[in-house]
């Protein structure tokens, strides 16, 4: 049986393989860049109040209502914050920010249309790739945990001219990582962003 380090080499070349497929079956159509950016909300770990949320992804269509192809994101978990006081006279100095986790990470996108009409799309994407989680108080990293993220949920698009595109996007997403070091780690949380998309036209 292989060693789990092993499965990742052999894992590796067979997704980078895939896309190759999926890019020379619909390299008669142009791939659309997409860029994400919003909120996070319902994270299960501590701190846990949410941030900013983004991603950027490439994506080649094929088989007409399918698309594929690769994605980075970075999501803001959420910051505690602190009160200091004077340690002499027990003055409060105001409220700082304290703990701080978010999550970054790589993968592959897949996506299926499932309505379109001539100015909107209601797609479904899934997600499967690496994610890195760091826990850090004022910029030094005191814990960091990495393991297998996936993430699932529908975006609304409003076809404009040139290619262009704008909606909403909602992710739910998981993150396979043990809580046994830090129970305070996140392991599934939702991401809500607005979307802007752009096809490019090939020359013929």
């Amino acid at each position: 049986m292989p060693r789990p380090r092993a499965r990742r080499r052999v894992a590796g070349p067979a997704w980078a393989a895939a896309l190759a497929l999926v890019v020379a079956g619909g390299a008669h159509a142009a791939p659309e860049v997409s860029i994400s950016a919003g909120s996070t909300l319902g994270a299960n770990g501590a701190p846990g109040e949410g941030g900013a949320a983004g991603s950027v992804a490439v994506l080649w269509p094929f088989e007409e209502r399918f698309a594929f192809g690769a994605v980075i994101h970075a999501d803001d978990l959420g910051t505690a914050l602190t009160d200091l006081t004077d340690a002499n006279f027990g003055t409060p100095l105001g409220t700082v920010a304290d703990r701080h986790r978010w999550s970054f990470g790589a993968g592959w996108r897949a996506e299926a249309r499932l309505l379109e009409s001539r100015r909107w799309r209601l797609l479904w994407g899934a997600e499967f790739g690496y994610g890195r989680q760091e826990r850090d108080v004022r910029g030094k990293v005191d814990d960091a945990v990495s393991g297998v993220l996936v993430a699932t949920g529908p975006a609304l698009l409003w076809t404009a001219a040139a290619g262009h595109s704008f909606g909403f996007t909602t992710a739910w997403k998981h993150a396979f990582v043990s809580r046994e070091a830090d129970d305070g780690r996140t392991t599934d949380w939702a991401a809500l962003g607005l979307a802007w998309r752009w096809r490019w036209a090939r020359s013929q």
